[in-house]
């Protein structure tokens, strides 16, 4: 599942993260449920970007504890996995719902450092689907020798087509050869879909 870029966290509420994240991993491991679980996380904080009255609703200390609690019940019961939702009513109980971007980067970080993952982010013209998305990861990991972790971004007004960075840095001329066929199927796709009238357009 890729990963999308999120409004930047202050590095008090990420001390804070860290503990917390670091405590659901544990249990996450024993689980066998480490990966699963951050798949949860990334569809957690899209879920708060699409209704910031629910997440200020959760991080106003103005609410009783009861009272998120039963909002985290009728939104998460039925769909959330028992070891998000338990984490969830933690962090409730310690009156840190505000933190929660916070938990779920620091998640990522200690999760991406356990299993070696490298940082990928990339900038496409229009979407990448799980084919190129496929191609993309066994390129970087093929020149990395490290499983990239992918974050993206749509820039419709991308003229390359495709820009790729391995942990701040551009792409190197071994990858960019693998991707040069994959960059300009991007653009061509682009430019079927402005002449067709359905270009993506990238959220403010």
């Amino acid at each position: 599942m890729p990963e999308t870029p999120q409004p930047k966290v202050d590095d008090r509420d990420l001390a804070v993260g860290r503990l917390y994240a670091e405590a659901m991993l544990t249990l996450a491991e024993e689980r066998g449920q480490s990966e699963a679980l951050l798949d949860e996380l990334r569809e957690l904080v899209e879920f708060l970007g699409r209704n910031p009255k629910v997440e200020h609703f959760l991080a106003s200390l103005m609410v009783d504890e009861e009272g998120r609690a039963r909002v985290l019940d009728d939104l998460f019961k039925s769909q959330a996995s028992e070891l998000l939702l338990d984490s969830l009513q933690v962090i409730n109980r310690k009156g840190r719902l505000g933190q929660l971007r916070a938990i779920v980067e620091s998640y990522r970080a200690a999760l991406r450092d356990l299993r070696g993952w490298v940082d990928v982010k990339v900038r496409t013209a229009v979407p990448l689907d799980d084919a190129q998305r496929g191609r993309l990861q066994d390129a970087i990991a093929a020149s990395t020798g490290r499983k990239p972790a992918l974050i993206e971004r749509v820039d419709p007004a991308l003229i390359g087509g495709l820009v790729v960075e391995v942990e701040g840095k551009k792409f190197d001329a071994s990858v960019a050869s693998r991707l040069q066929d994959l960059s300009a199927a991007l653009l061509a796709r682009a430019s079927r879909e402005i002449h067709s009238g359905t270009a993506y357009v990238a959220e403010s």
